[in-house]
C-alpha cells in the first residue's frame, strides 16, 4: 500500500502497543484510518487504563475512572473503523514494576496472533519520559520477530521548534533536560502522515471522544491550534542500542532481532 501523502509504505496490518488510552490517538490517529481505509487492519493494545490521568481527586486512581477512560478509548477507535482493542490490565504508572519479560511475551502472543506488518509505538524516550511510555517501548520492540517492522513515534526537530512557547507554557516537556522533547531531522523519518482537512477533522473527532483528556487543553491552547497540532505523525527506526536493550529484557529465546 503506498499513498501520495504518505512517506514509506503504508501497513496493511498494523499493531499499536500504547501505555495509555489517548497515546495512540494523538500519534497514529491519521495512520490508522489510512489502514483501515485502505482495506487492512489494525489491533490496538493498551498497557493500562490511565486510571491517575485526572486532577479530580474522588477519581484519581479509581476503578470507575479506569473503566471511563476504557469507554473514551473504544469511542474514539470507532470514530476511525477500530475495534479490535485489549488492555493488559497494568495500574497506570507502574508499567516498569510488573515483570518485563513476562510483558514482552505477551506482546509477543499478540504479534502471534494479530500477524502484523508494522508495530508502531514509543520510542525509549517515551516522548515526554513517562515510565509508562518508555516501558512498552521495550516490550513491543523485544517482542517483534525480524520480519515485523518496528516504528517509534517521534517529534522532528521543526514540529518541537514550532511549538515550543506552547510546550513550556503547558509543561509538557518540564521531566526532559533543558525543558525539551527529543527530536530528529527529517532525514531520519521512515514513515510520516501528513492528514489533510478532512482526515484532521476525522483525528479530532476521536481526539474529542477522549474528553477527560482533551477537552480542557483544546480550551487552553484554542482550537485552531489544537486542530493542527498533530497534524503530522512521525515514525523513525529504532537505534541499534534500542533494539539490543529491548531484546536482553525479552530474553533471547523468545525472539528474533528486531529489523
Amino acid at each position: 500500500m503506498s499513498d501520495s501523502r504518505n512517506t514509506g509504505r503504508l501497513p496493511a496490518r498494523l499493531l499499536g502497543v500504547w501505555a495509555h488510552p489517548d497515546d495512540e490517538c494523538y500519534l497514529s490517529a491519521g495512520l490508522m484510518a489510512r489502514v483501515i481505509a485502505a482495506g487492512g487492519s489494525v489491533r490496538i493494545v493498551c498497557a493500562t487504563r490511565g486510571e491517575y490521568g485526572t486532577s479530580d481527586r474522588a477519581e484519581m486512581g479509581s476503578p470507575r475512572f479506569g473503566r471511563f477512560r476504557e469507554f473514551e478509548l473504544r469511542s474514539s477507535l470507532a470514530v476511525l473503523g477500530v475495534d479490535d482493542v485489549h488492555f493488559l490490565g497494568i495500574p497506570d504508572g507502574e508499567c516498569l514494576e510488573v515483570d518485563q519479560t513476562e510483558m514482552c511475551e505477551v506482546v509477543a502472543d499478540h504479534i502471534a496472533a494479530f500477524d502484523p506488518d508494522t508495530v508502531v509505538t514509543f520510542g525509549s524516550d517515551g516522548i515526554t519520559a513517562h515510565v509508562d511510555h518508555v516501558a512498552v517501548s521495550r516490550w513491543a520492540t523485544g517482542a517483534a520477530p525480524s520480519f515485523v517492522d518496528v516504528r517509534y513515534a517521534a517529534l522532528t526537530h521543526a514540529f518541537a521548534e514550532r511549538h515550543a512557547a506552547m510546550h513550556d507554557t503547558l509543561g509538557l516537556f518540564d521531566d526532559l533536560p533543558g525543558r525539551r522533547p527529543a527530536s530528529i531531522a527529517d532525514d531520519d523519518v521512515v514513515m510520516r502522515v501528513s492528514l489533510d482537512h478532512g482526515e484532521l477533522i476525522r483525528k479530532r473527532r476521536a481526539l474529542r471522544e477522549h474528553r477527560s483528556q482533551t477537552a480542557s487543553l483544546a480550551a487552553m491552547v484554542g482550537e485552531d491550534t489544537y486542530f493542527t497540532w498533530w497534524r503530522d505523525e512521525c515514525f523513525r527506526l529504532p537505534t541499534p542500542a534500542e533494539s539490543a536493550t529491548a531484546r536482553a529484557i525479552a530474553g533471547r529465546d523468545l525472539v528474533g532481532a528486531v529489523s
